[in-house]
């Protein structure tokens, strides 16, 4: 059986998609960019900058955490 798909339906899926995997990929970009800059902070004595940084990081990471539970969730729960 075939089932008939609107084209405002195809293209809602076509743009949240691509707004997802922009978001996620770039949550997760900061994850590992805070953390980079965080360890050569550290490392060269900067303490303050070090736990910017790290804030940086964890704040990303909270981010990424929360658009990957959000779209598991909309996934699962879709009918």
């Amino acid at each position: 059986m075939l089932a008939a798909v609107k084209a405002g339906d195809i293209f809602e899926v076509v743009w949240v998609s691509l707004v997802a995997g922009a978001l996620v990929t770039t949550a997760f970009s900061f994850v590992v960019l805070g953390l980079a800059r965080s360890a050569e902070s550290a490392r060269h004595g900067h303490g303050t900058a070090a736990a910017l940084y790290g804030a940086m990081a964890v704040v990303a990471f909270v981010v990424f955490a929360a658009t990957v539970v959000l779209g598991v969730n909309i996934m699962l729960t879709k009918g």
